[in-house]
């Protein structure tokens, strides 16, 4: 997941927890950025065709029958106040090193850029977890890949000379912008935000057209679906901007983005029950499945190959995909199949 600069409003306070006075789980929010709890996105995997029978408690949402990544949820992606906590944070992050890191474009040295976005990004990682894929709370391997993937792509876009005139026409829009007070301290936009949704867009579908000539979504531990990626671009946008736009403008925009997808009501459905080899959750499984993504650790786990009891305690055990021992999270056994 990107957050290329949205430039919502400057923040130079650079606090050392860049967290800090940001909302917090319970806080009120804009009735645009609710999660739908009770309800599934409508989607089908792009790898087995598979629709989405299972509601996900995270906006990455996984197939429920092979483990591939069908789509990012926008409204999921806000509970909890994520959509406050990780576009600010990742702007006082930048804030702090947007110096060297202009100096590294003045100069053409992507190394030392990139070394900066690595930072950046592992910092921001640490404060918002849930940002990205739950995997990368837990397998360090896993978020290193992330970390890389973010950080060559915030490069791409750095040094692809056609963004240069673009950042500065979203410059001049956002400079323009009216900021109207609302009642308990929040601001309205007024006046050419639309104009500013558009170059954004536009400079978002050329960023991820270099990407993919380039290789770099390849680098993307993920493996989402084409276009997944630059939806959750637009998702980060969306995400800093709604907060300051009247509700029906708030809906234009999401359905501008695409980000008013379907939603069906959660029915009940027969399903199997495992327990995670990595962290020992338990999950609720379609039948027939053969692969499933935890949601607490983010690990695929080949559930059609049958579980396997711990050595000791006897949990039955989902085994990550190609491994060949775990240890139990129970008893802390290693247990291997047999």
């Amino acid at each position: 997941m990107l957050i290329f600069n949205n430039r919502k409003k400057s923040d130079n306070s650079q606090p050392q927890n860049a967290s800090a006075g940001l909302p917090k789980a319970g806080d009120a929010l804009p009735e645009s950025l609710k999660a739908h709890s009770n309800f599934v996105k409508r989607v089908n995997c792009s790898q087995c065709g598979a629709p989405k029978s299972l509601p996900s408690p995270t906006a990455y949402i996984y197939c429920d029958y092979c483990g591939a990544l069908m789509d990012y949820d926008f409204r999921m992606a806000n509970a909890n106040t994520n959509a406050g906590l990780t576009n600010t944070v990742y702007h006082r992050l930048y804030a702090g090193l947007q110096g060297p890191i202009l100096a590294a474009r003045l100069k053409g040295d992507k190394d030392a850029a990139r070394a900066l976005y690595r930072q950046l990004f592992t910092e921001w990682l640490k404060e918002c977890p849930l940002a990205v894929s739950p995997r990368a709370q837990t397998d360090l391997a896993f978020r290193e890949k992330e970390i890389a993937y973010l950080a060559e792509s915030a490069v791409v876009k750095d040094f692809d000379p056609r963004q240069a005139p673009l950042d500065a026409e979203m410059a001049r829009l956002v400079a323009g912008f009216q900021r109207i007070a609302q009642p308990g301290g929040a601001w309205r936009i007024v006046g050419g935000f639309w104009e500013y949704a558009d170059v954004f867009k536009r400079q978002m579908v050329m960023v991820y057209d270099l990407m993919h000539q380039l290789g770099v979504d390849a680098m993307d531990p993920d493996n989402p679906p084409s276009g997944v990626a630059l939806r959750m671009e637009y998702t980060t946008f969306c995400q800093a901007w709604l907060p300051h736009l009247s509700p029906e403008d708030g809906e234009r925009l999401l359905k501008f983005y695409g980000l008013d997808g379907q939603y069906d009501e959660v029915e009940p459905q027969k399903t199997d029950q495992h327990k995670c080899g990595v962290c020992g959750s338990e999950m609720q499984t379609m039948p027939g499945a053969k692969k499933v993504v935890c949601s607490t650790c983010g690990h695929t786990l080949d559930i059609g190959s049958g579980d396997v009891p711990c050595h000791k305690c006897g949990a039955l055990l989902a085994f990550p995909v190609d491994a060949d021992h775990v240890v139990c999270p129970y008893c802390q056994t290693d247990t291997r199949r047999v």
